[in-house]
């Protein structure tokens, strides 16, 4: 390098350090650039913290579909397990009646169902809370002396990871089940609820009004309202109206408070209700807020597992009678009512993805989600025996 001139030297390799001198020159006006962005926002830390942020707000919005999309089909799994599987209905059922009877003065209002245990939400009581027994550990028969038999239609699947099935009892409580909030939501449940109440319950105990389901016609509310409260009640289980908004003006019985009168129809409406009401709150993202207790399951999948598992879906049995002849009479009939309603179930024919909605007319059931089904597997087989007290924890839960 001493012997060689730098004039040749330049002129040789003049490209190259023109070439080297833009790069350089550019990286200093971006670095001069980024420099007045980054004092603008308050200095480099601010600037690499927003930067940051922005970059994982980014990574969210395109691994967030993803990851809804297998959670959507976790969901509907567990619910095609645990709802086709009729031992799972049975199982609820026995142990909202066991509670009942051991958490008294509490009130059970709902079930939350998995692989190894129920878990019974208990209110109305100073210790009100939670009543936990083993599956395996419920009695063949739980015999009820009140003659009060749990109706239960399930809400989805728990929020909490576990994948319980939840099942809320439309026994218990005010007459009327408003379902508030997303509109859309909203009448996705109302016609998940209305599809198993038209399945569990005998035939013409269940009345849709008009407004449902645009597939199902039904009457106006008030002759729909007139003909559930002409109807009777059949095997201790009352009338059940299904409709997009009350009877005005309201009916005296359905503005008084909750009572035992079986006569009275059940009201499960969509929107505000008035007077003694139970509050489903739906919002946008599927989830149920039942008002006044802790339960919030996603219902995204409901209307898909329901099409599936429909034909699995046992019928509400009457209470244990008592023994004697015409009890058991009383109880093979009902028996009998549920393999013959069974048998008419799977008599059906029904679309892959539709529900059938009344008695007279099939309907397919809206679903929130648009994703494929999922495996059907069965529910557990252990014999039910006799066991041990169950467990109680502390709670602080309304209905």
């Amino acid at each position: 390098m001493r012997n060689t001139d730098p004039f040749e030297f330049f002129s040789t390799h003049r490209d190259t350090i023109f070439r080297i001198c833009g790069i350089i020159g550019a990286l200093l006006i971006v670095f001069l650039i980024l420099r007045a962005i980054a004092m603008r926002m308050g200095g480099w830390s601010a600037a690499w913290a927003r930067v940051k942020r922005e970059l994982a707000v980014t990574r969210n919005a395109f691994a967030a579909p993803i990851r809804a999309w297998f959670q959507h089909q976790r969901r509907l799994r567990r619910l095609v397990h645990h709802l086709g599987a009729p031992l799972t209905w049975r199982d609820a059922e026995r142990a909202l009646v066991r509670a009942r009877q051991e958490a008294a003065p509490a009130r059970p209002y709902a079930a939350l169902v998995d692989d190894r245990e129920v878990t019974v939400l208990l209110a109305d009581s100073t210790e009100a809370g939670t009543w936990t027994i083993d599956r395996t550990e419920l009695p063949a028969v739980t015999p009820d002396p009140d003659a009060v038999r749990p109706v239960i239609v399930s809400l989805g699947v728990s929020e909490d990871g576990t994948g319980r099935a939840v099942f809320l009892d439309l026994a218990t409580g005010p007459q009327q089940f408003a379902i508030e909030g997303d509109q859309r939501a909203g009448a996705a449940l109302l016609q998940a609820i209305a599809a198993q109440l038209d399945v569990r319950l005998p035939a013409g105990l269940v009345t849709v009004a008009e407004g449902v389901h645009r597939d199902h016609q039904g009457e106006p509310v008030r002759n729909a309202y007139r003909a559930a409260r002409e109807t009777e009640p059949h095997f201790g289980l009352g009338p059940v109206l299904i409709a997009t908004e009350l009877p005005d003006p309201l009916p005296v019985e359905l503005s008084a408070p909750p009572s035992e009168d079986l006569s009275v129809p059940r009201v499960i409406v969509t929107g505000p209700g008035r007077g003694h009401v139970r509050r489903l709150l739906a919002d946008r993202h599927a989830r149920v807020y039942v008002t006044g207790t802790p339960l919030l399951p996603f219902f995204d999948a409901l209307g898909r597992a329901l099409a599936r598992v429909l034909p699995h879906i046992p019928p509400v049995l009457p209470p244990a009678p008592p023994t004697g002849n015409a009890a058991s009479d009383l109880f093979e009939e009902a028996e009998g009512q549920e393999q013959q309603q069974t048998t008419l179930v799977k008599t059906r024919k029904a679309e892959p993805e539709e529900v059938p909605l009344g008695r007279s007319a099939a309907a397919p059931l809206a679903s929130v989600a648009d994703a494929e089904a999922g495996e059907t597997s069965a529910g557990p087989t252990a014999d039910a025996t006799p066991g041990t007290s169950p467990s109680i924890t502390s709670r602080s839960p309304q209905p």
